[in-house]
């Protein structure tokens, strides 16, 4: 049976707002692309990530597995939505940033139908729930 939640507009902002705030603490010491997110899980908790690069480029974290991590770690898994934001360091966040392939299946183990919200600003964002960007995931199903 499919979740549906509904997301409110204040939610959506404040969510924006802590993904910026995680992004001012990236380690983004090698590309420069310093990423933030902000995970609300249930029942309205905001727990928030940020990229950690590492000069072994397959040891880096990205900002939605480390609030994915901050999240599962204090005993949260059931998740309504994230917010994403990103950008070079030197010019903030000039675009829109999309979870990678990998932060898609990692929110899917725990979420499929959650929303995500890329965002340039509180007031310019894309959101889609989350099976939108991941059709014919992998999931526990298949492992029966």
């Amino acid at each position: 049976m499919e979740k549906c939640f509904a997301i409110e507009e204040k939610d959506i902002k404040e969510l924006i707002r802590s993904a910026v705030m995680a992004r001012n603490m990236a380690y983004a010491r090698y590309s420069g692309f310093k990423v933030g997110a902000a995970l609300l899980a249930q029942p309205g908790r905001i727990f928030t990530g940020c990229n950690i690069e590492n000069s072994s480029y397959g040891a880096t974290i990205c900002a939605e597995r480390a609030a994915v991590c901050n999240a599962v770690s204090s005993g949260y898994s059931d998740f309504k939505a994230i917010a994403i934001v990103g950008g070079l360091g030197s010019t903030g966040i000039s675009g829109i940033t999309y979870p990678c392939g990998i932060c898609r299946q990692v929110l899917s183990e725990f979420s499929p139908d959650m929303y995500v919200i890329a965002a340039k600003s509180e007031d310019d964002y894309d959101m889609r729930k989350l099976s939108e960007f991941l059709p014919a995931s992998f999931d526990a199903g298949q492992m029966k």
